[in-house]
């Protein structure tokens, strides 16, 4: 079907809900809705602290979100309440409770909709069945093929057609195709072109009589601004995947991708609104939105809050009830391993960017782990390190935040080639911050941003008793990396693929890395010179310490 054939269809569909309407007897004139956002909050139930304006502040927490949003039904007419998904993984509450504790609050909070994010993938179909199994809000993803997956079934729609403020609304669900690499779907579940899923489904509401349209995005930013300029019929994208923080901020610490809303113009010219509201439920988005009969955007205003104290305070039940949820994950988080002499690094915009000393010295415990199955060279992907470790004790609970997926360590036999084109795939996406970027163990590397992607990787040398050697490219060296990586995982079609010798250890990283602590006691790793950027865009490297290492749940 054709863009110009689509762009017919739903004008006339459009039209056909005009006469439709003032068959109901609906009044003509604008409708105000209020949309309050959160995604990818990933099981960060408790409070956290942020350094705003040079001082340490308190920041997030379900408690406190649920007093805010109680606090707006009280205020505003016309709310809706929407999560853009990775309500998974990222804490030991995740590891306790499968995103069950999550949902209880989500039930509390009053969401409403919740499109699906990789992270609910991680554990496989069945753990996510479960979940969705017992929500009351609605859970959607309009390109998730599902007809191979009966687990699932039912369970997911398309879109959901909500009563607000007796108006209908659809709110439509995408979620990233990269799920197949950065997840565990399994077999049974296919993804669809978010474009023509999304394109398909606001057809299908203006047929239904619904033409106040919501897409409910769990592609990222980028990839929304991308959609809002080729999507006709739907003019506000909600996000999440990308931990994208918009807006304006009086914090020099906070620096936002771009305003709130980000405006652009779809096929037909009109504006379509995209918002995203950053990461941990540290941030909610509020949007207003008018819409004139026709199911046009007139008129819109927006803010993110950052949830601060003086925003809300805690709901006192809702308080309660977490401690409750806590008691099972505080005895084990609580256990002091080993102490971090310095802060252990392991934020976002570094670990997918650049060398790390929290990467440096996960890698190691991969080589210590496996030493005794000769292994040289250690691969860790980025996106596998989910949290830093601040000064002082390193606690169980804060090793599980940091590792939180269960990963094992696999040993194989790689060829050099196969190796650099491991680092290639790594630094292939680095202006997108994607988690395939690879903190290394046993060698170190440069690439050269000047470059096209696929032929960065300038310089690779390998640790040797004598010193560092360039490497040689049909060699063979024994590797270790995780079994998400090895199994293709973040694009490493490379390791799937290779054929040499392969075992998976059934170490979990976690276990192996809280081994290596306890070896080591007292850690206090630094920058090396394992990982060399070559022509960086100006203005893109951060200053590496000035991240502030937030302290973890139950801390």
């Amino acid at each position: 079907m054709t863009k110009a054939f689509r762009r017919r269809d739903l004008l006339k569909a459009g039209g056909a809900l005009g006469l439709a309407g003032l068959g109901l007897g609906r009044a003509q004139g604008a409708f105000t809705l209020t949309l309050v956002h959160t995604n990818d909050t990933h099981a960060h139930l408790e409070p956290m602290e942020l350094t705003l304006s040079g001082q340490r502040v308190k920041v997030g927490g379900v408690a406190q979100r649920i007093a805010f949003f109680d606090r707006l039904r009280g205020q505003r007419r016309n709310l809706l309440f929407l999560d853009a998904g990775d309500v998974f993984q990222g804490t030991l509450y995740f590891n306790q409770y499968r995103g069950l504790a999550d949902r209880y609050f989500m039930h509390r909070a009053l969401y409403r909709v919740m499109a699906l994010g990789n992270h609910e993938f991680d554990l496989g179909p069945g753990p996510l069945a479960e979940f969705l199994k017992g929500a009351k809000f609605k859970v959607v993803s309009a390109n998730l093929g599902l007809e191979r997956e009966p687990r699932l079934q039912g369970l997911v729609a398309p879109y959901a057609v909500l009563s607000v403020g007796g108006e209908r609304v659809g709110v439509i669900g995408l979620t990233t195709p990269d799920t197949r690499e950065i997840a565990n779907p399994g077999p049974t579940v296919d993804f669809l072109d978010p474009y023509e899923s999304a394109q398909k489904a606001v057809f299908a509401l203006l047929k239904q009589g619904v033409n106040k349209i919501v897409v409910l995005s769990h592609l990222g930013y980028g990839e929304d601004l991308k959609l809002a300029r080729r999507l006709v019929g739907a003019q506000v994208i909600v996000g999440g995947h990308s931990h994208t923080l918009l807006g304006s901020f009086p914090h020099r610490e906070l620096s936002p991708a771009g305003p709130y809303p980000t405006v652009v113009k779809n096929p037909e010219g009109k504006d379509v609104l995209v918002v995203q509201a950053w990461e941990w439920g540290k941030v909610v988005g509020l949007l207003e939105v008018t819409f004139d009969a026709k199911g046009e955007v007139v008129a819109y205003k927006g803010q993110p809050f950052l949830m601060t104290p003086e925003v809300a305070p805690e709901d006192f039940f809702a308080k309660e009830a977490l401690m409750a949820y806590a008691q099972p994950v505080m005895a084990l988080m609580a256990q002091v391993i080993a102490e971090a002499r310095v802060d252990l690094v392991g934020e976002r915009a570094i670990v997918r960017r650049r060398e790390s000393n929290l990467g440096n010295l996960i890698a190691d415990g991969m080589l210590w782990k496996t030493r005794n199955a000769g292994t040289q060279i250690a691969l860790q992907n980025g996106g596998g390190i989910r949290a830093s470790i601040p000064k002082g004790p390193i606690t169980v609970g804060k090793v599980y935040e940091v590792l939180p997926f269960g990963n094992t360590l696999v040993v194989m036999d790689l060829k050099g080639r196969e190796i650099k084109a491991a680092l290639e795939n790594g630094v292939s996406q680095w202006e997108a911050q994607a988690g395939r970027f690879l903190q290394v163990a046993g060698l170190r590397y440069a690439f050269d941003l000047s470059r096209p992607a696929g032929d960065r990787v300038v310089r690779v040398e390998v640790r040797t008793p004598g010193g560092f050697v360039p490497l040689n490219l049909e060699a063979t060296y024994r590797v270790v990396v995780n079994n998400f990586i090895a199994a293709g995982g973040d694009g490493f079609t490379v390791l799937k693929e290779a054929q040499g010798y392969r075992v998976d250890t059934g170490f979990s990283d976690a276990e192996s890395f809280m081994d290596y602590l306890r070896e080591l006691k007292a850690v206090e790793p630094r920058l090396e010179g394992r990982i060399e950027v070559l022509n960086e865009p100006k203005g893109e490297k951060p200053a590496y310490w000035a991240f502030h290492v937030p302290q973890g749940v139950g801390v």
